[in-house]
């Protein structure tokens, strides 16, 4: 009997630490990812196993719209204290106002690839109404690009153009080869004159004869949407060149160009 009883006791002790951690996996918020599935700490680049994307926001100057007026306490506080309003911008949902600079790298892999077309894939039919909550414009502080382009994102159907080349699209009649690890820069610029717009960036391309597509991530402290200057703002916010924001007494923003709308 008292042989029984120490069996028992020692199979408890095997078995305890083992349910211990076969409850412990289940139970884990982590259980089942791999590295693949945890979320980037590096929003702005799309690695592949063909070709990388990294975009980045271009230091120029311009302002950022809100669907609402800067009125808290934390925005206010920081845009009084800091000259750097890039928290305050993501924390609000800014759209840039007018126009969208971006710089595009495309690094090539160990294989040659050709980019057919970059799409621009709107979220709506048509441009909404302008963001006219709130406005911050920041002072400029201020690889030459290989390819400029342009969108007009009031069009129902947005496309890329080049420079000379009129309505036709850049990419009906032009692709961009990428040789292995070749890098190509592009300059892309989203204007908005009539109304907001939000999109997707798609790319399209075909490599040892197959077609793929990759999804380009939005620039760092920025998203892929555009609006329109509106004509009157819940609130303004003007930088200094190394200085905090000042919230200014004038809301109407007809004397910016482009003409805003409404004015």
């Amino acid at each position: 009997m008292w042989f029984k009883r120490l069996v028992g006791s020692a199979f408890a002790l095997i078995l305890a630490p083992l349910l211990v951690a076969v409850a412990q996996g289940w139970l884990s918020p982590d259980a089942g990812d791999s590295p693949d599935e945890t979320s980037s700490s590096l929003p702005s680049r799309s690695a592949g196993p063909d070709f990388d994307v990294v975009p980045r926001l271009m230091n120029v100057t311009g302002c950022t719209a809100f669907a609402r007026a800067l009125s808290s306490p934390e925005d206010r506080a920081e845009l009084a204290t800091q000259s750097d309003a890039s928290a305050v911008i993501k924390r609000n949902n800014g759209a840039r106002a007018s126009e969208l600079n971006v710089s595009i790298t495309l690094q090539g892999s160990d294989r040659a690839l050709t980019i057919e077309s970059i799409d621009i894939e709107p979220k709506t039919p048509r441009p909404t109404a302008p963001l006219s909550g709130g406005l911050i414009c920041e002072p400029s502080s201020g690889g030459e690009p290989k390819i400029k382009l342009h969108a007009d994102m009031d069009d129902a159907k947005p496309a890329f153009l080049g420079k000379g080349s009129g309505d036709t699209p850049y990419f009906r009649d032009n692709a961009i080869t990428l040789a292995p690890h070749e890098q190509v820069p592009l300059h892309v610029t989203f204007t908005a004159q009539r109304g907001y717009r939000k999109f997707e960036l798609v790319i399209h391309y075909t490599i040892a004869g197959k077609s793929e597509k990759r999804v380009v991530p939005a620039p760092e402290g920025s998203r892929w949407a555009v609006t329109a200057l509106n004509k009157k703002y819940g609130s303004v916010y003007e930088g200094t060149i190394g200085g905090p924001f000042q919230l200014s007494e004038e809301a109407d923003q007809c004397g910016q160009r482009p003409k805003p709308v409404g004015c």
